[in-house]
Formats: C-alpha cells, structure tokens, sequence
C-alpha cells in the first residue's frame, strides 16, 4: 500500500537520519523506517517521527523503538528552531522518547549549528565479557558499554547478549574508546526494533565517554571542552550551567535538508500484522479494564 507523507533528512555528525512529518501509530514505525532505506535513501541509519502542531513548532519526536537518540533530538531541536524568529543560538526545550520530562537543545539556525544536553549517568561499572573488561555507562534510554579495544564484530554480539540478559533497557551501545586519539566506534542496538547499526556517530556515547574518563562534572567547571572523532565526522562537547546543573552538551554542525512529499509502498502483509498487532492490544486492554471494574464493583 502506498503512503505518502512529508520528510526531511538530517546528517547531525555523519549519524544520517530521516524525519517523517506525520501522525503516525506507533506499529508502523519500523515498516516506514525499512521502507524508507529500502526504497529512498539507503544511506539513512535511523528515523525519527515528528508530531507536528497545527501552527508553529512540532509537539515531540520519537524513534522508531522509542528509543532515546542524541543526534536524532539535536537535529530535531535545529528543525523546531527555524519555527522561532531569532538570528543567534535560542535554548529550547523539546519532547522525545526515551526521556521523561523536556530535553534542552542549544540550536542556531543561522550556523547551522546544535547541541543537546545530556543528563547525569545514572550508573557506571566495570563488567567482563568473553575476558575483556569494559565499563558500562547507563544514561536515560540508553545504556553504553564501552572498550579500550579495537573494534570486534564478535566481541559486539557477545556484549549484546550480556546486556540484554543482565541490564534490560531500551537501547544499548558497545562503544570502542581509543583514548589517545579520542575517537570511539559505536554499535547501537535498539530493543524495541531489534536493530543493531554501526553509526557514523553517536552523541549519547560521546556523552558516556566523558563519564567514564571523568567522575565528577563539577570538577571540569564551566570551560571544559573536548572533540570526540566518529567514523564519520566528529562532535564538540562542552558544560554548560542549566537552571538545574551543570550539564554536558553535544554536538555540533546539522545539515538539513528541504521538507518534501515522498512516497513509499509498505507490503500488504505488513500492515495486516500491524492491524492485527493493534486488535491485539485493544482486546487485552479493555479485557484489563474489565477485570478492573469487576474487582471494583467487588470490593463496593
């Protein structure tokens, strides 16, 4: 069935990501995002989906595993910026999966330039995998495992199944750190669409890095900036002092591109599971909201 929508594409830092521009229900997400790499642009790593507003900026965006993404909100924080009539950078807060509450994003529309704050790690230890230790880092939506190691395919799908048995979350990264030229390798694995990238950059890894090389932001201050190289570019981080603390921010350059109308033909097949999913979920909500009200009228 052929669907069409308007869509935009974004290259936050070489992490390509497509935005579809459309109220969507949420088990069709991973039908678009195939369909779009399959049938638009192959080079795209991930989409994000936008709730756009009658008039002025977008409501929220999600990921297609309701999956917290860096690169995906800063890009979408750039986007909902050129809504705001300023020339310089404008602090704007946005919705996005895998995060509760708002996000902040320093945009400027005029450089073309964005940057996301990162809230504090919740945890970090050190584990083992296959006798190599690394150190995991687990932020809002998104837990980072990360090696001193040269990047191991292997080693990645070992990591992923200790992760995914012992430290359940909504999406996981395996990171490979090279600490004297500051670069890191990211394999991100997405639970929600079982999808596992090696993307051309990740700005929550760049963020799990810097709490694993330093314990306390507090102690780096306000002034401490640091560039982080990725397969396919590289990102600027920095602290900066919020109404709530001090955060680190990520990022940098966002390209994007002009809004269009494209189309894309999801297999009948596919929706029929969609649709049959959907059924699936009203019969066991309401069959939930009927025990419910039983148990109610019991207790009354």
């Amino acid at each position: 069935m052929k669907k069409s929508f308007n869509y935009f594409r974004a290259n936050p830092g070489g992490n390509i990501t497509g935005f579809v521009l459309n109220p969507l229900y949420p088990g069709y997400r991973k039908p678009y995002t195939d369909c779009i790499r399959e049938q638009i642009d192959s080079s795209v790593e991930q989409v994000g989906f936008i709730s756009p507003a009658y008039e002025g900026a977008p409501l929220r965006m999600d990921m297609m595993g309701g999956e917290f993404c860096a690169n995906a909100t800063r890009a979408y924080g750039l986007y909902s910026a050129t809504f705001y009539e300023t020339d310089g950078p404008v602090d704007i807060e946005v919705y996005v999966s895998g995060k509760e509450g708002t996000t902040d994003v320093i945009a400027n529309v005029k450089e073309s330039t964005a940057y996301v704050a990162i809230e504090p790690a919740i945890s970090k230890k050190e584990i083992e995998v296959d006798g190599k230790k690394g150190t995991l880092v687990v932020l809002p939506g998104i837990s980072h495992l990360i090696f001193e190691e040269k990047e191991d395919e292997k080693l990645v799908e070992k990591a992923l199944e200790v992760l995914k048995k012992d430290y359940k979350d909504d999406a996981y990264g395996v990171v490979f750190f090279d600490r004297d030229k500051m670069e890191i390798i990211p394999h991100i694995y997405v639970e929600g669409t079982e999808t596992l990238v090696r993307e051309g950059s990740c700005g929550s890894a760049t963020a799990a890095i810097m709490y694993y090389l330093h314990d306390d932001i507090k102690e780096l201050g306000e002034d401490y900036k640091e560039v982080v190289k990725q397969p396919g570019g590289e990102l600027e981080v920095f602290t900066y002092e919020f109404e709530d603390g001090l955060k680190y921010c990520v990022g940098g350059k966002v390209e994007l591109s002009e809004v269009e109308k494209i189309q894309i033909d999801v297999p009948q097949d596919i929706i029929n599971e969609v649709i049959e999913h959907h059924k699936e979920e009203v019969r066991e909500r309401e069959a939930h909201e009927k025990e419910e009200s039983e148990e109610t009228e019991t207790e009354e």
